[in-house]
């Protein structure tokens, strides 16, 4: 790694650092609704200037991509990201079913981790997954918009220096110090100098004319200068608070560190300091972007302040956390149209992936490159799991092993199928060059279960003018299957009411099979409510088709119809 100069801008270099040359956009599919009447199929600008606010669910560099051909090009004046720190750990949220905490605990449930992204990476992949998402950041925001990238010790010298030559050191604003305060546990580790902050770069895309909307605290009625004349102005800029002797005033718009709304990630920032940004930052007629959407916390302020608003995510549970949480937390939001990109999934992938390397024994090494690790001494690639081992996966593998001319191990493939012929033409290769052998493993030939899907029992009544529906059953093997309970003993030993399972129910009363409209929805706001499982809803039309989206507390989505 090293540093040049290029007109002034510094650069940093790293092993296999390439800049984009194409913008490719891929199909956005219409999921899910909220609130809207008519949605759009393809989520354009133009349309989206009217329309509902948009969550995307997929890897937010096509997502990107796929807004700067869409008409979004210079059309967003805030974005605010809040991405990976390169920080070498695993995030999960800690997952209960729903009922008393007390009852749970006596009847054995243990807790459930459910992975929600993985922090972990090789050589300088971090890097230039950053500067990827930084380049098309710069081209979707305004003349006038502003970026805010929230980062910590581990990688923010090295984001500076992609910041400085994607949007020109001059557009450096300022290094906003964010105080976390003292995490749980953490001064009892801590072997030196305890770090209690968070790094927030603020950039614009134009130094002399952006957005920046100051904050005062009001005078007190009381208050004169010093030499007796009555103040100026609207108080204190927030900027000054060193000033200000009105303590508790001051203490009122302070970023708070913590707040009480929680969802259960573990990365999740609170709404004090979004809403503090997104003040400063944008207007009412602006459009804020967040691209690592975890939580929902950006969403969520931008709708309560007005805003217009666009998230994304790779993470399911990250999508289904922000619904439920405009849902819930808000009156009458604009609404929400939500699109899959790319049709990427990285709940379904990694959880298959980890039954996959415990059932044939991996050990695994995520730091090791290419290859996911190495099982009675060969070396171990796991191919995509959502799709068939293809020629190109083969042509991938050698194309490494160029690379490690003095490696003779063999390989071992781990798959979900294969494309027609692969296996024949495998062996005769492996003939014809002994060395680096690849050797298929098939989990569909193996028999190994990667997924088997919840089942519903729900009944449907209606008349003309309305349906009644009653959830009577509801079992989740996958939730069976991380409990280690044996589901002939579900309801005899561990779970009273089946509803312990379920997170939120969603109804539509007109469910066509191209996307799923929310039109009625059962989202507990208390981890120990249950979900009602009777609903009374009115029909638009006799000859509607109704369907119930049944979520469970792993996320899993099961739709039953009439």
């Amino acid at each position: 790694m090293k540093i040049t100069h290029v007109k002034g801008r510094p650069m940093l270099h790293w092993v296999g650092k390439r800049t984009i040359d194409t913008v490719n956009a891929y199909p956005a599919q219409l999921v899910e609704t909220y609130n809207v009447e008519k949605p759009e199929k393809e989520p354009t600008y133009d349309r989206f200037k009217e329309g509902p606010n948009l969550l995307f669910h997929g890897d937010n560099k096509e997502i990107l991509s796929t807004l700067l051909v869409q008409g979004f090009r210079g059309k967003i004046d805030l974005i605010y990201i809040d991405p990976p720190f390169d920080s070498g750990a695993d995030y999960v949220r800690k997952v209960k079913l729903r009922g008393k905490k007390e009852e749970l605990e006596a009847e054995g449930h243990s807790v459930i981790e459910q992975t929600q992204y993985t922090d972990i990476w090789v050589n300088d992949n971090y890097l230039q997954f950053m500067y990827e998402r930084l380049v098309l950041i710069q081209e979707l925001l305004s003349e006038k918009g502003s970026l805010y990238l929230h980062c910590d010790w581990h990688k923010s010298h090295h984001l500076r220096l992609i910041l400085d030559e994607v949007f020109g050191p001059d557009n450096f604003q300022r290094e906003i110090i964010w105080r976390i305060g003292w995490i749980s546990g953490f001064k009892t580790k801590a072997k030196n100098w305890i770090r209690n902050h968070d790094t927030i770069y603020f950039y614009t895309k134009n130094k002399g004319n952006f957005i920046f909307n100051k904050e005062y605290i009001p005078y007190a009625d009381d208050y004169v200068r010093r030499d007796g004349s009555e103040p100026e102005g609207e108080g204190y800029p927030i900027e000054d608070t060193w000033n200000c002797n009105d303590i508790d005033r001051m203490d009122s718009i302070q970023i708070m560190s913590f707040s009480g709304e929680k969802t259960g990630f573990e990365t999740q920032k609170n709404e004090n300091l979004l809403a503090r940004i997104i003040k400063a930052s944008s207007n009412k007629d602006s459009i804020v972007l967040d691209c690592f959407a975890g939580s929902g916390t950006t969403a969520a302020v931008a709708e309560k302040l007005g805003r217009r608003w666009i998230a994304a995510d790779l993470n399911k549970g990250a999508i289904q956390t922000t619904m439920k949480r405009i849902q819930t937390d808000i009156n009458e939001p604009r609404g929400i149209a939500h699109y899959r990109v790319n049709n990427y999934d990285f709940q379904t992938e990694h959880e298959l992936k980890e039954i996959v390397v415990s059932k044939y024994g991996v050990e695994t090494d995520r730091k090791a490159g290419f290859f996911d690790g190495t099982v009675n001494g060969t070396l171990v690639k796991i191919v995509d799991l959502m799709k068939p081992f293809t020629r190109l996966d083969i042509q991938l593998i050698k194309n490494e092993l160029q690379n490690r001319p003095d490696d003779v191990r063999d390989i071992t493939v781990l798959c979900n199928g294969s494309e027609v012929g692969m296996q024949e033409e495998l062996d005769r290769d492996n003939r014809i060059h002994p060395i680096n052998k690849i050797i298929v493993q098939d989990i569909q030939r193996d028999g190994v279960t990667t997924y088997a899907p919840a089942e519903a029992d729900v009944k449907f009544e209606r008349n003309e003018e309305s349906v009644t529906i009653t959830i009577e059953d509801y079992m989740s093997p996958t939730i069976l299957a991380r409990m280690n309970i044996d589901r002939t003993e579900l309801f005899d030993v561990h779970i009273d009411d089946f509803r312990a399972q379920i997170d939120c129910i969603l109804i539509d009363t007109d469910y066509t099979g191209e996307h799923f409209k929310i039109v009625e929805s059962d989202v507990p706001e208390k981890k120990e409510d249950f979900v009602e499982g009777e609903y009374t809803v009115s029909l638009p039309r006799p000859d509607t088709r109704v369907a119930v989206k049944i979520i469970d507390m792993l996320g899993e989505e099961t739709v039953v119809t009439e």
